[in-house]
């Protein structure tokens, strides 16, 4: 689905990324984990073409993203959902325009009774029912992260980008969160890629998992090679999470 092909992205003289190198696989679940600061968000960044890199390429579908000029890359991106580590829900928007706005903005469907039935649908997928009235400010962090959810999957992407999602939740929302995450990919058979230090989240529903440590992914591989890893920075990295530091 996606191949990330040595990837280099520096910011001054501080360099972030350095030879980045991993694929993400049609309808799987695809975790990067790292520590704060490690260049996971700019990573993210790279793949749905908000920032530009130094070298490298990033293929879609074949198809190098880091060639084409704005109007190829929005058409690729029409492809994409994206859950923001904040949910970037619009505050001055209910809820229902929320989640409907991409519908709206991108003119995909038109009828406004198609449009109220698609958000319900929506909101029921992830949990939710009779909440369009409300505003973001009604919402607690897990309902707010839910939304974004559904705002994301509206438009019934291939490819469904997260960003740090259980991130100032508390355990039993972070859990339900990762399960939510779980059950709507396969639900809908979508592929997903997730940048998160959270390794419950991560060992509880990823199929492939990379570690980004000093620009690179230092391992990657599914769980159980993940858990046996030789690699010391694997290692030192679980042991921090288990030890209950933080990373």
């Amino acid at each position: 689905m996606i191949e990330v092909k040595d990837l280099k992205k520096s910011f001054g003289t501080q360099t972030v990324l350095n030879g980045v190198n991993f694929e993400i696989e049609d309808k799987k679940i695809t975790v990067i984990l790292g520590k704060s600061g490690v260049g996971k968000s700019v990573l993210l960044s790279n793949i749905i073409g908000l920032t530009i890199p130094d070298s490298g390429s990033i293929f879609y579908k074949d198809k190098d993203i880091t060639k084409l000029n704005l109007k190829e890359l929005n058409k690729i991106r029409k492809n994409f959902g994206v859950l923001f580590q904040d949910a970037a829900l619009f505050d001055s928007l209910n809820v229902f325009e929320n989640i409907a706005f991409p519908l709206i903005e991108h003119k995909t469907v038109k009828n406004k009774k198609e449009i109220k039935q698609r958000v319900a649908d929506m909101l029921k997928l992830v949990g939710l029912s009779d909440i369009e009235h409300k505003m973001p400010s009604e919402l607690s962090g897990g309902m707010r992260k839910r939304v974004a959810l559904a705002r994301a999957i509206i438009t019934n992407p291939e490819v469904v980008f997260f960003d740090e999602p259980t991130t100032g939740l508390d355990p039993v929302s972070a859990m339900s969160i990762a399960n939510l995450i779980k059950d709507m990919q396969e639900k809908l058979s979508t592929t997903c890629f997730i940048i998160s230090h959270d390794l419950s989240l991560t060992f509880n529903i990823a199929h492939k998992i990379g570690l980004l440590d000093s620009g690179k992914i230092v391992d990657f591989g599914d769980r159980n090679h993940f858990l046996n890893s030789d690699n010391n920075i694997v290692k030192n990295f679980i042991n921090a999470y288990s030890l209950g530091d933080t990373i």
